[in-house]
């Protein structure tokens, strides 16, 4: 006779009940950028945290419910950490940090399946859609707008249309993620350090906001 495993003997089984939201959340994370929002399911959500089913419904009503709850409890805060980078110095000091610590977030595993949802499906979701840049897209927007700015102010960076800019910037950031954590060839992987790329991606984004000093020559 086939045994089966005693899920009680888990640790996650034994956890407190005010600690089993987060745990839900954290595993929703992370089964959503694996299977994007159409594809995960409750069950699997619910054995990665090491709960019932049943309680995922204790505390979340539906899976779009529980999406929203992953985005206000574990990415907006990650979103204010990132912006508090921008509190203070001057613009391009402000610029690199808010690069490297939005990369310390991004370097997490999982994270490039999350951007993909993002990117490729939540479209589809029109009422999560909007709730998402609400929450998450139009305030880091304006944010680093307003850096972006007042470094043109201070002769800093070259003039621009700032909110163009933003989206270049995160565009070059998100798209990095997704293509460094995509399996490659063995004879194409490995070839580049992931620090190296964080400093080229800081060093190519400051050097195109620079402005212009030099002459422009006629053409000929």
């Amino acid at each position: 006779m086939t045994s089966t495993i005693d899920s009680s003997n888990d640790p996650k089984w034994r956890r407190l009940p005010e600690e089993r939201p987060h745990q839900i959340l954290l595993a929703a994370i992370e089964v959503f950028g694996e299977h994007g929002i159409a594809g995960a399911k409750l069950e699997d959500i619910a054995t990665r945290a090491g709960v019932s089913k049943g309680t995922i419904y204790l505390y979340f009503d539906s899976k779009e419910e529980l999406f929203r709850e992953v985005v206000r409890k574990l990415i907006v805060p990650r979103i204010a950490e990132v912006e508090r980078a921008l509190d203070e110095g001057a613009p391009t000091a402000q610029l690199e940090r808010y690069l490297r610590v939005q990369w310390a977030h991004f370097d997490r595993p999982g994270t490039a399946g999350w951007i993909r949802v993002v990117l490729t499906e939540l479209h589809k979701y029109p009422d999560l859609a909007e709730f998402y840049y609400t929450e998450v897209i139009a305030a880091s927007n304006h944010r680093l707008g307003d850096v972006l700015r007042r470094g043109m102010e201070t002769g800093e960076f070259r003039r621009m249309d700032p909110l163009a800019t933003v989206s270049i910037i995160k565009a070059i950031a998100l798209m990095h993620v997704i293509w460094s954590q995509t399996p490659l060839p063995t004879s194409a992987s490995g070839t580049y350090a992931r620090g190296a790329s964080l400093d080229a991606i800081i060093d190519f984004v400051v050097h195109a906001l620079r402005p212009d000093t030099g002459a422009r020559s006629e053409p000929r």
